[in-house]
């Protein structure tokens, strides 16, 4: 049942190439818009006027959201390419399967002393399809936790630099709040590059498969001719 699914899911690998692509324009447009006029607006008066801006003020909104880009954009930016790449992998596999296909109908024809038969699956064929899905999980994770610390690091930012962040107390709201931003930053890049990597291992063992397939085949073809010509195999 669930080599049957997987088989189903391969053959769409046009949609999720789409699909990764949407997201990926989303991330880029969101970045430009409102990223691009926050950075304007914030630096659009001298620097005691915006440090001064007390919470609500367009120019501690404006804050805000030039700090909340960078901590959303990128692990979605990171889950459109993953989807693109999952895409890649399935497009593989459904190389896999059509030459898994073309091999059982060529080797039919054969004589059952010259047929190879089905070679044993191997488990990189197994494996890859797994590695594809860990890596969309992960990103998937990513991008649910930039969400969530996204909401802390508006909350943040929406206070005057001058009069409550900077002068901030040990144990104070705000401080804590800091914390939890610099703390989980970094693992947002590593659930990023951990994601990417698991995909790129998935279409490394694809490729794997496609070569030892091509291979097999190969093999087969020159036994048979071999043995029409008289020569020994």
């Amino acid at each position: 049942m669930m080599d049957k699914m997987i088989n189903a899911m391969m053959k769409r690998y046009q949609m999720f190439v789409w699909l990764g692509l949407i997201i990926v324009l989303i991330a880029f447009w969101m970045a430009y818009s409102v990223g691009a006029n926050a950075q304007t607006t914030f630096f659009s008066v001298d620097k005691a006027a915006r440090e001064a801006a007390g919470t609500g003020t367009i120019y501690a909104l404006a804050n805000a959201a030039r700090h909340s880009i960078p901590t959303w954009i990128p692990m979605l930016k990171f889950l459109g390419l993953g989807i693109m790449l999952g895409a890649i992998t399935m497009a593989l596999g459904s190389i896999i399967q059509t030459l898994q296909v073309l091999g059982k109908e060529v080797s039919a024809n054969w004589s059952d002393k010259l047929n190879p038969g089905e070679p044993e699956k191997p488990k990189a064929a197994r494996l890859f399809p797994i590695l594809m899905m860990m890596g969309w999980i992960i990103l998937i994770i990513g991008v649910i936790w930039a969400f969530s610390l996204n909401s802390t690091v508006t909350s943040y930012w929406n206070h005057s630099v001058a009069n409550e962040l900077n002068p901030a107390q040990l144990g104070s709201t705000l401080l804590t709040q800091l914390g939890t931003i610099v703390s989980t930053l970094p693992w947002l890049n590593a659930f990023r590059f951990t994601g990417m990597a698991f995909l790129f291992t998935a279409i490394t063992l694809a490729l794997t498969v496609i070569i030892r397939a091509l291979q097999f085949q190969e093999k087969s073809l020159e036994n048979f001719l071999q043995s029409k010509v008289g020569k020994p195999a």
